[in-house]
């Protein structure tokens, strides 16, 4: 079951919105009569992705971080070292 929201409710009501997504599952924030995104639960994301790809996902990095940990401390530095990759 999902539910829809405008982007400015989205916006001025994040806390209410979360708590949908918690009981939910999925929130559909719809902007203008358009679908803009879509948030899901973590449950409802795994269940999309398959076992298979959420556990390669968490050995590589863990289940705390999207992005690789050495980039995620990179990007919250506000000077970034000489090493940084810019491609």
């Amino acid at each position: 079951m999902s539910k829809n929201v405008s982007a400015s409710d989205a916006k001025n009501n994040f806390g209410g919105l979360l708590d949908d997504v918690a009981t939910l599952g999925r929130v559909d924030i719809v902007k203008h009569g358009r679908l803009v995104a879509v948030v899901l639960s973590p449950g409802a994301f795994h269940s999309i992705l398959g076992a298979d790809a959420v556990t390669a996902q968490d050995g590589k990095w863990g289940k705390t971080h999207m992005i690789p940990p050495e980039l995620a401390r990179a990007a919250r530095m506000l000077n970034c070292p000489n090493t940084f990759d810019d491609k």
